[in-house]
């Protein structure tokens, strides 16, 4: 679900007065940040900013590369620079409340994004960043207003279309999730995501039939992941269709051995289809791999 948008290298152009030894170092180290060459950017940059360390912009652009590597206290170090030297631009305030929400520090990213959106008025992805720190602590009502703003700003923001409907979702409103899903799906018909969601909210409508054929979408798009596969196995398990769920299980389990539930679910529709030595074989395995409804089913069910 969490997909943060980080800023990019040349959102902003802070140096008015620096030395032109001082922007070949910046651009140099913004191209080869782009090529991925990561360490000889920050190399760049942080000679730029011997040279002058009064210009905020190669602070703000080796904040970016420092979150390319992952770096958010160095990043936030950084950004908290540059906010010291040009407190009035939005994009600072807004990429360093992205470093706190990596480092999960979920509450300083809301109030940096607030203070973005204060100084920018129309800025979807802060008010999308914002929307999923909020998801994270629980304020869905509060995400969903977040989200909705986004929307506003920037109509074709599937993702914002998306973490609405999760957060729909999350409150138990299916129907409407399931229509931010659809706007997300048409605006970006590639990601398997969507449809892994769209069929979640679709069983819990009771419309099984329907969700399978979301999660054949989402297997086709990304077709080693587990997580559709699990929702479609639960769909045929609702369906009463053992025999269909225990084969999707089996590929899942062929998938990634280490995968618990699949071994315990699969247990249950082996049971159900008078399989109790298959059924038993499989909560074992699901006991050895740390399940403990796997115990249960295996004093109540098998023999010891």
């Amino acid at each position: 679900m969490r997909k943060i948008l980080l800023a990019g290298f040349v959102v902003i152009a802070l140096a008015l007065h620096a030395q032109q030894t001082q922007k070949e170092l910046i651009a140099s180290g913004i191209n080869k940040a782009k090529l991925g060459d990561y360490q000889a950017a920050l190399s760049d940059l942080t000679e730029a900013i011997r040279l002058d360390s009064t210009e905020a912009e190669p602070w703000y652009n080796r904040g970016i590369v420092k979150s390319e590597l992952k770096d958010y206290h160095g990043a936030i170090d950084d950004f908290s620079t540059v906010i010291a030297i040009s407190p009035t631009y939005a994009e600072p305030w807004y990429t360093r409340g992205v470093a706190k929400d990596y480092l999960q520090d979920y509450a300083g990213a809301i109030l940096d994004y607030s203070k973005a959106i204060s100084l920018k008025a129309e800025y979807p992805e802060a008010y999308h960043n914002r929307g999923l720190a909020r998801f994270d602590l629980g304020f869905y009502d509060e995400a969903i207003q977040d989200f909705t703003r986004a929307i506003a700003f920037s109509p074709g923001f599937a993702e914002a279309y998306y973490n609405r409907g999760l957060a729909r979702f999350s409150n138990d409103q299916f129907r409407e999730a399931i229509h931010d899903f659809n706007e997300a799906i048409d605006l970006d018909p590639r990601q398997a995501e969507y449809f892994t969601s769209r069929g979640a909210a679709k069983a819990s409508l009771g419309d099984y039939q329907e969700a399978i054929i979301d999660l054949n979408e989402a297997i086709y798009l990304r077709p080693n992941d587990c997580n559709p596969r699990l929702n479609k196995a639960l769909a045929f398990m609702y369906l009463k269709q053992y025999r269909e769920a225990e084969e999707v299980y089996t590929e899942i389990i062929g998938l990634d051995p280490r995968q618990t539930e699949a071994f315990l679910k699969r247990g249950v529709a082996r049971q159900y289809l008078d399989d109790l030595i298959g059924a038993c074989d499989d909560w074992n395995t699901a006991l050895s791999l740390g399940s403990e409804k796997a115990r249960e089913y295996l004093e109540k069910f098998c023999d010891h």
